[in-house]
């Protein structure tokens, strides 16, 4: 699978509103890729996915980084002695003491100084080289998606970590290519002081390794999980009792849920059966067809699976 290809299915999947960003430290030796520009001004890294999730292919060597911080982290060039001291963080009331700043710095990855020449970002879709990491600006649900594919293709929980300090370079380049996993970030004072990604979007960076299992694993998620829990079907029923007791018998227990399945309507594909945790239908055979019976509705939770799952919506629970 191709990276336009994987780019096409992340889009769709996902309903992105902006471009999957491709982004590689270049090594010592290597050449400039074919179109590729370096910009007219300095930037900063951050501000530089903002450009390329908007369609644009970027060269920047250490000169063209406005952000010491971020070129000394990202491996390109020497971090300063008051850079490195944390006395800034103080200045800009950011950190309470020169303790806690020192501490923090300890602990950000980062590449020593001259381990990489220049960095690329471009549109996955469009880069003409092979990325590191791939960078995507997201909101929550579609994140939590990629988390899912994540965990579809490999079984494993994410183990995210990040900080307000440093996003762009370290938490989402530095951070991803060490250790070779998926993770988070919410983006920092300077990455959100000076791009425009907003107060509900986040990123999340995934080391190219992982991207077309993930890819592959959210094709089918697509199929069925994103689709239904975008829409919703589980809240109307649920959202309907809320502030409501359970209704109680007469001899002071809880009553059994009234559970009605239409038998004009159900085509006994048995879906209701399958994904009830508590065995409270079954499908049964009544004049030669299949259909499903109530046979334990005292085990009902209300968990109203049965009602999102049934294609004929022939399932009602009151």
């Amino acid at each position: 699978m191709n990276y336009q290809e994987m780019t096409k299915i992340l889009k769709e999947a996902l309903n992105l509103r902006w471009d999957p960003v491709a982004v590689r430290l270049m090594r010592p030796g290597e050449e400039q890729p074919a179109g590729t520009i370096e910009p007219s001004i300095p930037l900063r890294h951050c501000q530089s996915l903002k450009i390329a999730r908007r369609g644009n292919s970027l060269y920047m060597p250490p000169r063209s980084h406005a952000c010491p911080d971020g070129s000394g982290i990202l491996g390109l060039t020497e971090m300063s002695a008051k850079l490195r001291s944390g006395d800034l963080y103080l200045l800009f009331k950011k950190l309470p003491s020169l303790e806690i700043a020192q501490k923090m710095i300890a602990s950000r990855p980062e590449f020593p100084a001259g381990s990489y020449e220049a960095t690329l970002v471009a549109p996955l879709d469009e880069a003409q080289f092979d990325p590191d990491v791939v960078i995507f600006t997201l909101y929550p649900e579609q994140a939590m998606w990629l988390c899912c594919a994540q965990t579809y293709a490999t079984g494993e929980r994410q183990n995210f970590q990040t900080s307000g300090f440093n996003s762009a370079c370290a938490d989402l380049v530095v951070k991803t290519m060490k250790n070779g996993q998926m993770n988070i970030s919410f983006g920092c004072y300077g990455a959100r002081a000076s791009s425009d990604i907003n107060d509900f979007e986040l990123y999340l960076s995934i080391p190219v390794a992982q991207l077309e299992a993930i890819v592959q694993a959210l094709q089918k998620l697509g199929q069925k999980s994103i689709p239904e829990e975008r829409r919703k079907i589980y809240m109307h029923p649920v959202m309907d009792k809320i502030g409501q007791r359970r209704p109680e018998s007469t001899a002071g227990s809880v009553r059994i849920p009234d559970i009605f399945v239409d038998k004009e309507l159900c085509n006994g594909c048995g879906l209701c059966e399958a994904f009830c945790p508590a065995s409270v239908l079954k499908l049964t055979v009544e004049n030669g067809v299949e259909i499903i019976e109530v046979v334990q509705p005292e085990l009902c939770s209300l968990c109203y699976t049965c009602v999102g799952q049934c294609p004929e919506l022939a399932i009602q629970i009151r």
